[in-house]
């Protein structure tokens, strides 16, 4: 019977099974005693006595089939074999090493991967400083960011592509979580020669016969309902003349001349040439918020809730 037909003697079949054989005990107890070369010194460091460390040496040295150790009256030597075996072994162990920290670093959500949605205007008001501050607590997480309309949000959610999302309340179905964060009040904005730029404040009743540039409710409907509810309250229904989605692009339009909008106090920041951002007197507030589905079981949303300040309570459905 030749070697190959024989699986008692085949090479290979050998190497699988001396593999199989050698226990991570046995390599953790040859590197302490490959670093100190003394059986006492290497078995004080393991809290072990030394019987046991010289049965599993001895036990290794079988299972591989090669000496590791020159054995002398007072000092142990690594043999060439052994030497190999070190850097083999030390490569090995770190890598194990890693591989544990990086596994238990995950379950507690201190690195892997967050994905988060986000509107426009939570990318003004909320996103940066969120994000800066998670970045800094858990820098080795890989965050993945997407801009979505509002009303895209939930579904975007529910289907798992995001982990957590910052929005508007309203903006997935009740199966999500909602925690509100921030609130701020909403401004006009003007084209830079309207009349009232030249005003720091005033009232909206003052926009009454003004054409508006606006977005469509099902975009976002907070955000749409405050506004009207705005108007409302002077006693008008603003004129509406053209409907977009983003808010960037509203602005855009105000800058051209073709209307007056209202959006959140936040747009503030976009600076944009030709036009103006003025102060509405008695405005009512926009509500940001943290949306995420209590299903998703990455460990990275629990420490982002945490983080925020979200993490532990209880928080109502959207």
């Amino acid at each position: 019977m030749s070697i190959d037909s024989n699986p008692m003697l085949n090479p290979a079949w050998i190497d699988m099974e001396t593999e199989s054989m050698i226990e991570l005990r046995q390599l953790r107890y040859f590197m302490a005693l490959a670093e100190h070369l003394h059986f006492g010194k290497a078995a004080e460091s393991l809290h072990i006595t030394q019987p046991p460390l010289s049965r599993q040496i001895a036990a290794l040295e079988v299972d591989l089939g090669v000496v590791l150790f020159s054995r002398h009256s007072r000092s142990v030597e690594l043999t060439a074999a052994g030497r190999d075996f070190y850097q083999h072994a030390k490569t090995a162990l770190a890598g194990l090493d890693l591989a544990i920290r990086s596994t238990r670093a995950s379950a507690r959500g201190e690195r892997g991967e967050l994905r988060v949605s986000f509107t426009m205007v939570a990318a003004w008001i909320l996103l940066p400083e969120l994000l800066k501050a998670y970045s800094d607590a858990y820098p080795a997480v890989s965050l993945v960011l997407d801009e979505v309309l509002p009303r895209d949000i939930g579904p975007v959610l529910e289907r798992g592509e995001a982990d957590v999302a910052l929005t508007f309340p309203s903006s997935g179905a009740k199966s999500l979580c909602y925690r509100t964060l921030r609130c701020e009040p909403l401004c006009a904005v003007l084209p830079a020669s309207h009349p009232l730029a030249a005003a720091a404040e005033f009232g909206i009743a003052a926009l009454a016969d003004e054409p508006f540039i606006a977005f469509p409710r099902q975009t976002a409907p907070a955000l749409h309902e405050a506004v009207m509810t705005c108007c409302g309250l002077a006693g008008f229904e603003p004129k509406i003349r053209l409907e977009t989605h983003l808010q960037q692009t509203i602005v855009n339009l105000v800058a051209e001349g073709l209307g007056v909008a209202v959006v959140p106090d936040s747009m503030r920041k976009m600076q944009m040439p030709g036009v103006a951002f003025r102060t509405l007197e008695r405005s009512p507030l926009v509500e940001y918020g943290v949306l995420w589905s209590p299903r998703n079981e990455n460990p990275c949303l629990s420490t982002f809730l945490q983080c925020i300040g979200v993490g532990g309570l209880e928080s109502r459905v959207s």
